[in-house]
């Protein structure tokens, strides 16, 4: 499936494993593919993002990554996209896993930067340059790149964003997360000008619906692993403009994006598969170790979130 030009909601899945205790602690395949599947059948999402951060791909060995894009691939059936992400620490492991990616079937690929480019890749922007291209020339498939936040020192400044874009014109979209309102806005103002389509794709979850406001295309987000339907409500509600639905979806949303995306973020993703496992969507939520089981303290405030969010109907919490 072709994603250019395609915005709308794409959700970060999230990946089952089997319960803690298990011997070999294997994906748990059935889960995945129910979990794919209720995201596919949501209307409004237009494509499935497997392998990233909040599928917990570094804890997959490469085969397993393979695993998890085919099982997408074979769910997704030509409805809706499938993106691999690429997280790899050095240029040929991330070419290695663009090239499995292709070959499992995915549509495009979602490009993470290295953990080293915080230490200072901002000053050597050839660096991301030629990881950028490596990855780009190992596989025909079209580049989402990943925009962190400025905070994390994983963010690329505009100059280098369009430059990124300019270079390699293989990259289609960019999932934007640098997570300043005004950096926000300038990258948009830099893309638009570029002269091709690039997809804006917020993942600013602090602010989502302000960032559809100032001209977003669409979402990718790990929240969209627990509330598909609350994020195609809230971009369906931005492209007509209708401010007091999205103000109405985003009085839903914030206390999922409060519950969720607090310290420590490490176990951010851990607690949306607890959302999925209270809402009967998900039999096992354990991560994979090092991560550890939610809390039973926490557990109940995701189960207050969900509820306040109206996913989750007091007689069900009962």
């Amino acid at each position: 499936m072709d994603l250019t030009g395609i915005g709308g909601v794409w959700p970060a899945s999230l990946t089952p494993f089997a319960p803690n205790g298990t011997p070999d602690g294997a994906i748990d395949e059935a889960s995945l593919r129910g979990h794919l599947a209720q995201l596919a059948g949501t209307p409004g999402v237009r494509a499935l993002v497997v392998n990233g951060h909040a599928g917990e791909a570094t804890s997959l060995d490469r085969a397993e990554r393979r695993q998890v894009v085919q099982i997408a691939r074979q769910v997704a059936s030509g409805r809706v996209g499938v993106v691999a992400g690429i997280v790899a620490e050095d240029t040929r492991g991330a070419c290695t896993l663009a090239r499995d990616a292709a070959e499992a079937g995915a549509d495009a690929l979602l490009l993470f930067p290295p953990l080293l480019f915080a230490q200072g890749a901002a000053m050597r922007p050839e660096m991301v340059l030629r990881f950028v291209k490596a990855v780009a020339e190992a596989t025909p498939l079209p580049i989402v790149l990943f925009q962190l936040s400025m905070a994390s020192g994983l963010g690329y400044s505009t100059d280098l964003l369009l430059q990124l874009c300019r270079e390699v014109p293989s990259i289609i979209a960019v999932k934007e997360g640098s997570d300043i309102p005004a950096t926000y806005e300038a990258n948009l103002h830099a893309l638009r000008g570029l002269g091709r389509p690039v997809t804006v794709l917020t993942t600013n979850n602090g602010w989502l619906m302000a960032s559809l406001a100032y001209g977003g295309d669409g979402i990718l987000s790990g929240i969209g692993s627990v509330a598909p339907g609350l994020l195609a409500e809230l971009f369906a509600a931005s492209q007509r403009g209708d401010v007091a639905t999205a103000r109405r979806v985003q009085e839903r949303l914030l206390p999922l994006t409060r519950v969720f995306y607090r310290r420590p973020g490490l176990d951010m993703h851990n607690r949306m598969k607890t959302a999925l496992h209270l809402l009967g969507l998900l039999p096992h939520p354990d991560p994979r170790p090092p991560l550890l089981p939610i809390t039973p303290a926490e557990r109940e405030e995701i189960r207050q979130a969900l509820l306040a969010s109206g996913l989750m109907r007091a007689a069900e919490a009962a």
